[in-house]
């Protein structure tokens, strides 16, 4: 059978954790029922991983879509409840493994030396987010490898992938993006056992940039956004680029038609042709554009001066 290690889910908004919860109908299963599948199920996790507490609780529900609903509406607040319980109950010394050992290392916090001993000396932190609706496909261990530790936060997916083979890590990353099917994209940071929050860190800025700069599905690292992540890291850059883009704020139109031009590659016949539009229509458009902004979006240093504004005002 194949392990699950762990699998896309919709995100939460803790500040209203309950809007997505409904009465069930009529035809759902009688309550007790369903609490009796809740308590068979329960006898068979092991509690190792938290996020296949909602597969496991899914499995109660069966095929009845309002369950399911409500199983995902409120299963990551049990997972986050659970979390906070085994942090609680292992604040004393312990030389075992936290259950959530990749969230605990991505976030800097200290584990006992004995676990941190008993990892790979390299680490490939890999960020995925997928661009599908709903919940994804899974990532099996099969996908993922051996020695893999998973975790997730902010609803995106982060892999640490010992990086103890150039062949095996080219390999494992290769499947991920072919996971990805096209719709998402996968930020990676090569870092040392004792470093991978910060390279959990550097992962998520270009994963951020990326998103924001509308690139095409795929594979990215730091040399992927260079430019863009010098800019994010000077503040005064940024506001100064933000202030270029603010005033298109206002025309949402003009607005559309400079994210299609970024996601045509520039290329103005495909833009005019994505947006419906007349090529000469697009052609005032991009006039009015460089009127509003100072920038001309038809000329090579304006449009790249456009596009880094408009990861700067997304991204900040």
């Amino acid at each position: 059978m194949t392990e699950t290690v762990v699998e896309w889910e919709p995100s939460v908004d803790v500040r209203a954790p309950f809007s997505g919860l409904r009465p069930v109908s009529d035809s759902s299963p009688e309550p007790a029922d369903f609490l009796a599948r809740v308590r068979a199920v329960g006898e068979k996790w092991t509690g190792d991983r938290h996020g296949e507490l909602v597969d496991v609780l899914l499995q109660a529900a069966g095929d009845n879509p309002e369950l399911a609903n409500l199983v995902r509406s409120s299963g990551s607040i049990l997972e986050e409840f659970l979390e906070g319980f085994r942090r609680n109950a292992g604040t004393g010394p312990s030389t075992s493994a936290p259950r959530d050992l990749a969230a605990d290392l991505i976030a800097g916090r200290p584990v006992p030396q004995a676990v941190l001993d008993s990892l790979a000396a390299r680490y490939l932190v890999v960020v995925a987010r997928s661009g599908a609706n709903g919940r994804g496909k899974a990532v099996t261990a099969e996908v993922a490898g051996p020695g893999v530790l998973s975790t997730r936060h902010d609803g995106d997916l982060v892999l640490l992938i010992p990086d103890i083979d150039a062949g095996r890590t080219t390999r494992i990353t290769g499947q991920l993006t072919q996971w990805l099917n096209g719709s998402g994209w996968l930020a990676v940071a090569k870092r040392g056992r004792s470093q991978l929050a910060d390279g959990f860190s550097e992962a998520s800025d270009v994963l951020r940039l990326v998103a924001a700069g509308r690139r095409p599905s795929g594979m990215y690292s730091i040399n992927d956004v260079l430019v863009e992540y010098a800019v994010i890291r000077h503040e005064e850059v940024t506001e100064n680029l933000v202030a270029v883009i603010k005033p298109l704020r206002a025309h949402a139109v003009l607005w559309e038609t400079l994210t299609a031009l970024i996601d045509a590659d520039y290329n103005r016949n495909k833009a005019a042709k994505n947006l419906f539009i007349h090529r000469s229509t697009l052609d005032y458009r991009l006039q009015r554009i460089a009127s509003v902004t100072g920038c001309d979006p038809t000329s090579g240093r304006g449009v790249q001066l456009l596009t880094a504004a408009l990861i700067a005002d997304s991204v900040r």
